[in-house]
């Protein structure tokens, strides 16, 4: 029997390839797979880090979670973690290696990586063949999972979008910034147009409580007024000048200083994100990107 590489090798030679997977070659299982995107309207709001915070204390709850990052032009998870990967997903694409070669283990934090993502921009380029060749092999990927966390990239453009929208569940993250704040609610406003199954607010770097809640109110006020349908905030993150520090080194600061009050503010809002129950849809998230029907023609 030919390998996973092989197989995507031939049907990336043949462009016109139509053929398609019996029902047998399904995956048949019941399991389903919850993902969460962590997105934001603009840069330099810790989003990767909230990413990476989400996934390591799922992980500690000893549940199955995979990082994938979507971030196109500046895909880091992998430098947060010191790791150097020999593959990415576009190696899959062109048939050099399997899809298993391209997770990475998070060594002490004991969950999988997709790293360096950048040439998921060309899944909107492939024939249907091979759709069904990624759908049916991403589908035997998140039997193996019970989380997906997807880290995008920042803005609204189509690729990130597109991410975020066909998740089970969208974190936007913003901070108290005048311009963070209008670039949140236009990611709401199009992942709103896009019909996103729930949307939830974290506000990050935070110099107190109540100016979080109260930048958290000024966005909900305008979401209110123009797209009729209220947000919801699953936590508010205080500056912690430790956290730079911890990134530099390349440690996770959650796993070294559980007990402090940042930690616990993440582990908050975990429990929140993974009590939502999945899409009614009965596709997993891989499944949902690849028929999602949107051209992705550039790397945001």
């Amino acid at each position: 029997m030919k390998d996973q590489a092989q197989r995507l090798r031939e049907l990336a030679r043949d462009r016109t390839f139509t053929g398609t997977f019996s029902a047998s070659q399904t995956v048949q299982t019941r399991h389903r797979c919850k993902s969460i995107a962590v997105t934001s309207g603009k840069g330099g709001v810790g989003k990767t880090n909230i990413a990476l915070f989400i996934a390591v204390t799922l992980a500690q709850s000893k549940k199955r979670v995979l990082l994938l990052d979507a971030d196109l032009g500046l895909a880091n998870v992998h430098i947060l973690l010191g790791i150097a990967p020999k593959y990415n997903i576009s190696h899959f694409l062109e048939g050099e290696c399997t899809l298993d070669q391209i997770i990475c283990k998070s060594g002490s934090s004991d969950f999988d990586i997709i790293p360096g993502a950048s040439g998921l921009e060309k899944l909107a380029n492939l024939d249907r063949g091979r759709l069904e060749f990624l759908q049916h092999e991403f589908f035997k990927l998140e039997q193996n999972y019970d989380y997906i966390i997807i880290d995008t990239g920042a803005g609204i453009g189509s690729v990130v979008t597109c991410f975020a929208s066909k998740a089970d569940t969208t974190i936007v993250v913003m901070t108290p910034e005048p311009t963070s704040l209008s670039d949140a609610y236009a990611m709401i406003k199009v992942l709103n147009e896009k019909r996103c199954s729930r949307i939830g607010v974290i506000v990050n770097m935070v110099g107190s409580d109540h100016g979080g809640a109260e930048i958290f109110d000024r966005l909900n006020t305008v979401v209110l007024k123009f797209l009729k349908k209220p947000i919801e905030i699953w936590g508010i993150l205080p500056i912690n000048k430790e956290v730079p520090r911890y990134i530099r080194k390349q440690s996770v600061f959650v796993l070294d200083k559980p007990y402090d009050n940042f930690s616990k503010r993440i582990s908050s809002i975990v429990r929140k994100v993974s009590g939502i129950s999945c899409n009614n849809n009965k596709q997993g998230f891989f499944a949902r990107l690849l028929n999602s029907g949107i051209v992705i023609n550039k790397v945001d």
